[in-house]
């Protein structure tokens, strides 16, 4: 009759045993999942980011070679903005958006969540794609 007691001892610890280790994955994926730095999402927020600084001077660059050459700053790109106009704007966001002190900030702040990051590699994207969008334009009018 003591070996019943001790069986069902024994099981109960084993229980319990089970009940820990299954709290401490559960634990362990929490923090893996939602506490753990986003070092993999912040490296392709960044490569995505140079990708774009890229573009978005090779556009500046685009529109600056179209005014040399054309003598095209008074040119009308759209309406009511001029080749000069949509260059300055161009230039102003950059220094806002994708200058290297941006840059800066996002590779070394650590405050981040990968939420943060997502929403910005979003924001970039889409940045990224309406550049592409201007730039096949740009090419377009040059040709």
């Amino acid at each position: 009759m003591n070996l019943g007691i001790f069986e069902k001892l024994k099981y109960k610890l084993m229980e319990v045993f089970i009940g820990i280790a299954g709290l401490l994955i559960a634990w362990l994926t929490y923090q893996k999942t939602f506490n753990s730095k986003p070092d993999e999402e912040r490296n392709n927020l960044l490569g995505i980011f140079i990708t774009t600084q890229k573009l978005h001077l090779e556009v500046q660059s685009i529109l600056q070679k179209y005014i040399d050459e054309h003598n095209g700053a008074t040119h009308e790109l759209y309406p009511n903005i001029t080749f000069q106009k949509m260059l300055d704007m161009y230039k102003q966001e950059f220094e806002k958006g994708l200058s290297d002190k941006v840059y800066q900030d996002l590779k070394n702040n650590q405050i981040y969540t990968k939420s943060n990051i997502a929403t910005f590699q979003n924001m970039i994207e889409n940045q990224h794609n309406a550049l592409l969008q201007f730039k096949n334009q740009l090419l377009f009018l040059n040709n």
